[in-house]
């Protein structure tokens, strides 16, 4: 499935519907805090507490902070320098990332409590930043998370 989605009023390309992609399958560890300049709706303390935290994603269920959501499906696009900065009001530079553009997968789901303090769910969109590196945010705050390898 194929669709061209507006965003601020800027086509930012096709969307294309699926199961969570195998390449984002697994345990992820939260490693590290990005320092944005974007507002935020956590404060320090708070952002810290999902530093080490376990993000783990299955085909149709994504798990972090003992919240389990189900997955109806993962919209991926591609997201240049320019139309991220223009919807997220971060940059690539910011978050470390060199390329040109990224895939951004965006889970879709029903509302839910996971964290206690928000019903965002932390790492519904993911930025797929390099081989065993993502991006994923809560209230704003940028977080990396690195693969966890499977024993």
């Amino acid at each position: 499935m194929h669709r061209l989605v507006m965003f601020l009023g800027v086509a930012v390309g096709s969307v294309h519907a699926q199961a969570v992609p195998p390449s984002l399958l697994g345990k992820w560890r939260v490693v590290k805090i990005i320092p944005t300049h974007n507002d935020q709706c956590w404060d320090e303390a708070r952002a810290k507490t999902m530093l080490g935290s376990i993000l783990t994603y299955q085909p149709h269920a994504m798990v972090w902070s003992g919240g389990s959501v189900d997955i109806a499906e993962a919209l991926s696009r591609t997201q240049t320098r320019r139309s991220f900065q223009d919807e997220y009001q971060v940059s690539f530079d910011e978050l470390g990332i060199k390329a040109a553009s990224v895939t951004e997968i965006d889970l879709q789901h029903e509302d839910a409590d996971v964290t206690g303090a928000t019903t965002e769910i932390p790492g519904d969109t993911i930025l797929l930043a390099g081989p065993g590196r993502i991006l994923v945010s809560a209230c704003r705050v940028y977080y990396e998370a690195v693969r966890v390898p499977a024993r």
